[in-house]
């Protein structure tokens, strides 16, 4: 018969978490329990789960006490920050809960969920949450149009989803009635048509700048060829009825000078096919993006 974990063994397999029950099955009498929680070895900030005093405190385990005090799981922009898709990182908790369950405390945001079968529970850093699509979709009811495009090419860049799971999953939800499916809707009818996903979230923020600032749309991770059809680069943004492109130097993408030379050459051999190259930096888009606006109107003008 397998031996069941120690007290000590739950607090580090659980960023310093156990709950009651679990304490209960290493041995440990209720008396013994509220022993440690009068004396401040534990503290217990939900029903029936206790922190160790002497562990760090993290954002992970805050997370993972409210889920398990809920028997619930880590939902929306928390899913969205385990999952990894580029744009939360310690967002407030937030859990969903099956609808008729009971969980209420300040620092946590619940939701009550009656499409509580198709969370497509996933582990994700020891923490039970929402799948990847569920997690987009219900993300999209509460964040912008253009942070939810963001999280959703998070998501493919991951290869965690696509757009076809993503409307798979739309059209689950919407067959049992849930509300709130317009916004993932919108989204969908506008990347259906066009599925290319640039390689970087740098990418997207700036055509999402441009699209404010009504400069036409250019094509992304556009694929640039010479007179005979051979292959030459792909250009993060392009506008091709004007042999034109922005290549978007984010730091994270060149680490030598083998991968600026080899960029560059590539450069000159599209603008030795007529093709016109503007170099767009992290720096200009964070430091002024009024005037990258103003830039690329005049770029496409001259």
């Amino acid at each position: 018969m397998a031996q069941l974990p120690s007290v000590d063994d739950q607090f580090r397999a659980q960023r310093g978490v156990i709950t009651r029950q679990q304490a209960l099955a290493a041995g440990l009498s209720a008396r013994q329990i509220q022993h440690r929680v009068t004396t401040g070895k534990w503290t217990s900030p939900y029903r029936s789960v206790y922190f160790h005093a002497a562990a760090p405190t993290s954002w992970h385990g805050h997370l993972l006490a409210a889920v398990l005090a809920s028997g619930g799981v880590a939902s929306h922009k928390c899913a969205v920050a385990l999952w990894g898709f580029d744009v939360y990182r310690t967002p407030p908790v937030e859990i969903t809960i099956e609808k008729g369950r009971w969980f209420r405390y300040e620092d946590v945001i619940t939701h009550e969920s009656t499409q509580w079968e198709f969370r497509d529970e996933t582990i994700r850093n020891g923490i039970p949450c929402t799948g990847p699509q569920r997690s987009i979709l219900d993300c999209a009811n509460e964040t912008s149009f253009q942070m939810t495009e963001r999280i959703a090419e998070a998501a493919i860049r991951q290869r965690a989803t696509t757009w076809l799971k993503l409307a798979d999953c739309l059209s689950e939800h919407s067959r049992h009635g849930r509300n709130g499916c317009l916004p993932i809707r919108q989204l969908l009818q506008v990347r259906l048509d066009n599925r290319t996903v640039p390689l970087s979230d740098f990418s997207r923020r700036i055509v999402q700048l441009l699209e404010r600032g009504n400069i036409p749309t250019p094509k992304v991770e556009y694929r640039i060829h010479d007179s005979e059809g051979g292959f030459i680069m792909q250009a993060d943004l392009a506008w091709p009825n004007l042999r034109k492109a922005w290549e978007l130097d984010g730091l994270q993408w060149h680490f030598g000078r083998e991968d600026v030379e080899r960029d560059r050459r590539k450069r000159n051999r599209a603008k030795a096919e007529g093709w016109t190259i503007q170099e767009i930096l992290w720096s200009m888009y964070i430091d002024n993006p009024s005037e990258l606006v103003r830039m690329a109107d005049k770029f496409l003008k001259s």
